[in-house]
């Protein structure tokens, strides 16, 4: 029988928003297949985690390293779905690329929440949907449009792959979820468990539809509250070090996470004084870990003409912004660092086992290391 394959990223659905749920189908595909605790990319963004699934690479190879992308030598930022709309900021193929070159995949189909992933992720897509604002055939089957600060719009979101299923049972799905619900409500929620119990029903559909088919459910990063916030550009600049920074979490969804994140790139007015400069950020309130952009490269698989002067990580209770202060305090869920870098990986009529995957990048890497021996 010829494989067919879905591949669902939960946005920020980490091991405890699934544990404090209830989610039945969930639990059923894990127990008839595997759940395994795996790392996410660091920085545990969307953009950074979705492309490295998507991809089957780390951000080394495929070049996404941000949300929001400045170029060190103009100084000029922008965000990285703009970048990637004429195909050549991303440097590696997708897996529907690859899945099609191969002979694997006649028909392929991505869906995500936001827009901003379609444009990075939808070459070799023959079906690309983003609810937020979807094609007029899709709102016939899936319902109205619903708001992108919803709990709805991810239950849209498969209803709309549960309908292709079962329309065109394309050979290659890749979903993609929003995670507001994360970013605003802790797991013990009702309505963070709610939305997980939505998920779920949808889920059990799908299964129910497609038996056979080969499943895997993944997280892009987890999510923690911060209390604190740190601008490490400014901060930097205070101690005598002209900075400035970038937090990489920024983009245009700001009512998720007000552009605080726990990662951030530090741009030095002279790169001299790097050394001094990675001494001193270790000494700053909420950071964590400092790395110059060739050591930063190394330990992340990071690119390394694709990241600033330094790579700033925030301990579990701190994020870092553009701010009108060095420091201040704050009440936000977030993610970015090391701490949001757990994720599960659940496979189902997978021919692996939970071992094979240590990162979220393993369902797309594995899928293409198969891939000459099932193309015809």
């Amino acid at each position: 029988m010829k494989r067919k394959i879905l591949i669902l990223c939960i946005d920020a659905g980490s091991h405890d928003y699934l544990a404090a749920s209830d989610i039945p189908n969930i639990r059923k595909l894990g127990a008839a297949g595997f759940y395994r605790h795996a790392a996410a990319v660091v920085p545990s963004v969307t953009n950074v985690n979705n492309v490295s699934i998507a991809t089957g690479t780390f951000p080394e190879t495929h070049g996404i390293t941000t949300n929001y992308h400045v170029d060190r030598d103009t100084g000029i930022g922008t965000f990285i779905e703009d970048l990637c709309r004429d195909g050549r900021f991303l440097l590696a193929p997708t897996l529907f690329e690859v899945a099609k070159a191969a002979g694997f995949a006649e028909k392929t189909a991505l869906f995500v929440t936001k827009r901003k992933l379609l444009r990075m992720l939808c070459a070799g897509a023959d079906i690309a949907v983003a609810a937020e604002a979807p094609p007029p055939a899709f709102i016939e089957v899936a319902g109205p449009v619903e708001p992108i600060y919803s709990v709805e719009i991810n239950w849209w979101l498969l209803r709309a792959v549960r309908h292709t299923l079962r329309q065109h049972d394309a050979d290659l799905v890749y979903c993609t979820t929003t995670d507001w619900v994360q970013h605003t409500y802790p797991p013990e929620a009702e309505l963070s468990q709610r939305h997980f119990a939505g998920l779920d029903r949808i889920i059990g559909d799908i299964v129910d539809d497609n038996p056979a088919r080969e499943i895997y459910i993944t997280a892009d990063h987890g999510m923690l509250p911060k209390t604190a916030a740190l601008d490490p550009g400014r901060w930097l600049t205070q101690q005598g070090i002209p900075a400035s920074s970038i937090p990489i979490i920024k983009d245009r969804y700001v009512a998720h996470h007000g552009n605080l994140g726990g990662a951030a790139y530090v741009f030095l007015e002279n790169r001299t004084d790097t050394e001094r400069a990675v001494q001193m950020l270790l000494q700053a309130n909420g950071v964590e870990e400092v790395y110059p952009v060739e050591e930063a490269a190394r330990e992340f698989r990071l690119h390394p003409e694709r990241i600033g002067d330094i790579f700033v990580l925030a301990d579990r209770d701190t994020v870092f912004g553009e701010l009108d202060v060095a420091e201040e305090s704050v009440s936000v869920r977030s993610h970015g660092s090391r701490h949001e870098s757990y994720v599960p990986v659940i496979g189902y009529n997978s021919p692996w086992a939970a071992a094979d995957f240590e990162y979220n990048v393993d369902v797309g890497r594995l899928f293409l290391a198969s891939l000459p021996l099932t193309a015809p």
